[in-house]
């Protein structure tokens, strides 16, 4: 269904306008969406990507059938000390989106983050509004580890965010899918 690759900056304008969209900012950040220049945001993705910054996973999705982008896994805060690590899952192109690609998507950068990468435990947060995000998470599995409450302002009221995880043991490979291969640049 999809195959993760390496960010590739070849893609920047794809990129560039997924992080300019409104509706994708209000589901992904603390903050409100700010308009970013296209070399602006070229430059930051550099700083990323270029210079091998250990803390910092960036993948795309594509659709296997089509090899279009559709999508990114971000996996950041990675703490190879305590094998932690968080993740974020966007699914950009909406044509795409409510259809499953998210999960595949997930389950397969869940599988590079315990397997590949020797975590013991993923976690992601969701904002109390986005069910979407909540379902998907726990149906694979996560548990809500707490409530940051009225954590983040959104249009005309705070919000709470929930914290959640996944140990290592809790996540079930499944090898008839494929999760753990993961597409090289």
């Amino acid at each position: 269904m999809i195959e993760l690759k390496p960010f590739d900056l070849s893609n920047a304008e794809t990129h560039f306008r997924w992080n300019n969209d409104e509706e994708l900012n209000f589901y992904d950040s603390d903050y409100p969406h700010r308009e970013e220049s296209y070399d602006e945001f070229v430059n930051r993705m550099k700083l990323f990507t270029l210079n091998g910054d250990h803390g910092l996973k960036l993948f795309e999705i594509h659709d296997e059938d089509s090899g279009e982008l559709i999508g990114v896994i971000d996996i950041y805060d990675i703490d190879n000390y305590n094998r932690r690590c968080h993740i974020d899952c966007t699914i950009g192109d909406k044509e795409f989106r409510n259809k499953g690609y998210g999960e595949a998507a997930l389950q397969k950068a869940l599988a590079v983050c315990f397997t590949d990468m020797g975590m013991n435990k993923v976690l992601t947060t969701a904002f109390d509004f986005n069910e979407s995000w909540i379902n998907l998470v726990q149906k694979l599995g996560f548990s809500k580890d707490g409530i940051l409450r009225k954590h983040t302002w959104k249009q005309d009221g705070y919000c709470d965010k929930f914290l959640f995880s996944l140990l290592k043991e809790e996540f079930e490979l499944d090898a008839s899918n494929s999760y753990y291969k993961v597409s090289p640049t």
